[in-house]
């Protein structure tokens, strides 16, 4: 599997000793020192980073240097920003930059560079998330920003919100109204009235889903327009095609549909008494059981309607819970009754809705209950339609909450309990955090992870307990670098008072395929990323460290990838 590195922008914090007024700092003014990568690692290209700017009068001040590589001396940087503000969010999308006081100048953080932008006077950047390939939307008040520093505001007092099952969508105060986002160049369609706020907006944001009580509804922005296509379930899942939404529809006391519910008002059904149901991202197919009786799995092409049955996956009785990530699903097959009395074993299937054709993937020891987890999006963009397929995806199991995880590309692994997948790596392998020792567990759609242990598992695993760790309570964003053997990883403190960057933050070098190394990354300074762009990255890093100290392993049975830290 090729390693493909996000358009991203990673922030860290630097302390500086002084400030000259422009160019490059010079080595009296940097308290940070820097670490060069080693030889074997490939890291990324241009870095922007947030650096703290010391004042006489003030400690609060923060701009921006940019470094023409990752792991260069800062001293070679020069100073792009002097007073800043930053949407802090996933860096794999566009960062907005607010200007202040000493230096009003907006900007965009794409790929390593900044890119001159106007932002609207009344909006705080504090936040963002991705919604398409080039665009974010800034939380709290909304704007969209693309890459080539393009904004767009929708209402004054817009927010924007992404739909349960797929797109964005914005609203503002007063009456219940909403407009849609189009995910490929973030242009806001109009607000019109809906019953409901939206389950789903369509990749041009024209179209909207909501419920109103139980009877779905398709709401056209341009003409403010609405039909009622039929009954449905809140929560039932559902994506939008080339010529509808994709759902699950009951009529009378008809068992359940597969069905597309068409712009004009017209119900195609594909499939009747269906259970369980899970759709593509791209709105192109959906993985369903049919019959109740025994129930048979199924591949649908929601475009002709075609019905395939998956070929490799023996009968059941038992509960079925399925997720998708690209192309390919992750099935879990539970035991009959398996919520009865002890645990029973359960068997996770992998299935390409290609070929309709299922491999088994792990067996689970001890399984009551099966949970979907939520798709985490790759490279900046959302799960969901008119987006690439999301990284990974996977299903937790109850009572011991080991996860089995999915990538895009079909691979399917095993984590530990507690944990939840991250992002997929080279190699068919994929990347899990949690706090492992108490069962909790993070991760997030923007390359962070909550805290605890990363975990490496490979596929195949014949079980859930064979992986390379690096363990530590304060995880905060992972870099996986272009050779695919390592990850830089930032850390932040657990418990820090700080809402932006810190003092106490702290860059990891890990390996994923050998034991510790017997020495640091040296003792003069480097940053600390969280994510990486195609031309480069931002990144957080800090003052002047101690000597580098290992992480020890968080459980001695485990591999441990090396790992050195960096910190100040």
């Amino acid at each position: 599997m090729g390693l493909r590195t996000p358009a991203a922008v990673v922030l860290a914090l630097l302390t500086l000793a002084a400030c000259s007024p422009g160019g490059s700092p010079g080595p009296e003014n940097l308290a940070a020192r820097v670490n060069p990568l080693p030889a074997d690692v490939q890291g990324p290209g241009a870095a922007v980073f947030l650096a703290r700017v010391p004042d006489e009068t003030r400690d609060d001040l923060l701009g921006l240097i940019r470094v023409g590589r990752f792991g260069d001396a800062l001293t070679k940087g020069t100073w792009v920003r002097r007073h800043v503000e930053v949407a802090l969010g996933d860096p794999a999308a566009p960062i907005a930059v607010r200007g202040l006081a000493e230096d009003p100048r907006d900007a965009v953080l794409v790929s390593g560079d900044v890119v001159d932008a106007t932002l609207p006077g009344h909006v705080f950047v504090t936040g963002t998330f991705p919604v398409g390939p080039t665009v974010s939307a800034t939380t709290g008040r909304c704007v969209l920003v693309r890459t080539d520093g393009r904004t767009e505001q929708p209402g004054p007092e817009a927010q924007c919100e992404r739909a349960p099952n797929g797109g964005v969508y914005w609203y503002a105060p007063g009456p219940t109204g909403a407009g849609g986002v189009d995910l490929r160049d973030g242009t806001a369609t109009p607000r019109t009235s809906v019953p409901a706020f939206p389950v789903a907006v369509s990749p041009d944001g024209r179209y909207l889903a909501s419920l109103r009580d139980d009877a779905l509804v398709i709401t056209d922005t341009r003409d403010g327009g609405a039909r009622t296509a039929g009954r449905s379930d809140r929560g039932a899942p559902g994506v939008f095609t080339g010529d509808g939404y994709a759902t699950v529809l009951r009529q009378g006391d008809r068992p359940p549909a597969l069905a597309v519910a068409g712009f004009r008002g017209e119900v195609r059904r594909l499939a009747e008494d269906v259970g369980t149901v899970a759709f593509t991202p791209d709105g192109r197919r959906a993985l369903a059981t049919v019959g109740r009786a025994r129930p048979r799995l199924v591949v649908a092409d929601l475009r002709t309607g075609t019905l395939t049955p998956v070929k490799g996956l023996p009968a059941s009785d038992g509960g079925v819970k399925i997720v998708v990530a690209g192309d390919h699903a992750l099935v879990a097959v539970l035991a009959r009754d398996a919520d009865i009395g002890d645990p029973k074993p359960a068997e996770v299937w992998e299935v390409d809705l290609r070929q309709a054709r299922a491999r088994q993937a792990v067996t689970i020891p001890r399984a009551r209950q099966a949970a979907p987890l939520p798709a985490t999006p790759t490279g900046g963009r959302p799960a969901g339609p008119g987006t690439d397929a999301p990284g990974v995806t996977g299903i937790r199991f109850a009572p011991d909450g080991v996860v089995v995880a999915l990538t895009s590309e079909g691979v399917a692994a095993a984590g530990p309990a507690g944990a939840s997948p991250v992002t997929a790596l080279p190699g068919r392998r994929i990347l899990f955090s949690g706090d492992t020792r108490d069962g909790g567990g993070g991760g997030g759609g923007d390359g962070g992870t909550a805290g605890g242990s990363l975990t490496v598992a490979s596929e195949p695993v014949p079980r859930p307990d064979h992986h390379r760790s690096a363990g530590g309570p304060d995880r905060r964003r992972v870099l996986p670098t272009a050779d695919g053997r390592h990850l830089i990883v930032s850390l932040r403190p657990r418990e820090g008072l700080r809402a932006g960057p810190g003092p106490d933050d702290e860059i990891v070098l890990a390996r994923l395929d050998a034991a510790p190394r017997s020495s640091s990354i040296g003792a003069s300074s480097w940053p600390a990323p969280a994510a990486s762009g195609r031309r480069g990255t931002a990144a957080r890093a800090r003052g002047p460290p101690p000597r580098p100290r290992w992480r020890a392993p968080p459980r001695p049975a485990r591999t441990t990838g090396s790992s050195a830290r960096s910190r100040g």
